[in-house]
């Protein structure tokens, strides 16, 4: 059984769940309201919603620091939500579901082990110098996962970005093992001139964190029929 969780921080839109019939929707959808400042809007009784803030463990510096999608699947790991599935899934609020994904990933993951789904991915150059470009704190996180992990950093692999994929629980573990210890190592340094050499955002650079694990997990990569658009965004700000 498989969870896939959407962030959103205002708005749940209905068209982009339009493909996915609403028993299935509410079973293997469950959408996590963050940032409890801003008034939430969605269609009443139609999604299954939890309130970030509202978790039993819930450190409201995440929200307030930037992390974006990453204080989410912080609290699902350390609320212990992803436990009674097999594989789990985040996704943003402004992504279009183009046909009936509970269906398709049922179909998969009975049919295959060691796989995992994402929008799309991309290179190690792509990753880390043309959308980030930070090099000092790039090498200090390779380094820190090899240290961690005691294996060697593949650079020639490609990666899910946007904090969009389907994993394993294990895995999910696994790299959430890594990730925790590395929040304490990496703020507030990592966003302070001269390490902050481009955009400085924490939300970005903890999505190419979790892209890099991902990436070096050495699974097969399937492509999900889902679009990001980011047209919704003007709807939310």
């Amino acid at each position: 059984m498989f969870q896939l969780f959407i962030v959103f921080h205002k708005k749940i839109f209905d068209d982009c769940y339009k493909n996915i019939p609403n028993d299935l929707l509410y079973q293997y959808f469950t959408f996590v309201a963050v940032n409890k400042t801003i008034p939430k809007e969605y269609t009443k009784d139609k999604y299954k919603i939890i309130n970030e803030w509202e978790l039993s463990i819930y450190d409201d510096s995440f929200q307030l620091l930037g992390y974006n999608e990453n204080s989410a699947i912080y609290h699902i790991y350390a609320n212990k939500l992803h436990k009674k599935y097999k594989h789990i899934g985040f996704f943003q609020y402004d992504m279009i579901f183009n046909d009936n994904i509970v269906n398709f990933l049922i179909n998969r993951l009975e049919k295959e082990e060691s796989i995992y789904f994402s929008l799309d991915t991309y290179d190690f150059n792509f990753c880390s110098y043309r959308t980030w470009n930070e090099p000092r704190t790039m090498e200090y996180i390779i380094q820190d996962y090899e240290k961690y992990f005691g294996i060697y950093f593949d650079r020639t692999k490609k990666y899910p970005l946007c904090n969009s994929f389907i994993i394993e629980v294990g895995i999910y573990e696994k790299i959430m093992g890594w990730v925790i210890q590395l929040y304490k190592k990496l703020y507030p340094w990592c966003i302070q001139p001269p390490n902050r050499t481009h955009f400085g955002h924490i939300g970005g650079i903890y999505e190419r964190i979790m892209a890099y694990a991902i990436g070096c997990e050495n699974l097969k990569q399937i492509n999900l029929n889902i679009s990001h658009d980011n047209n919704y965004k003007k709807f939310c700000y």
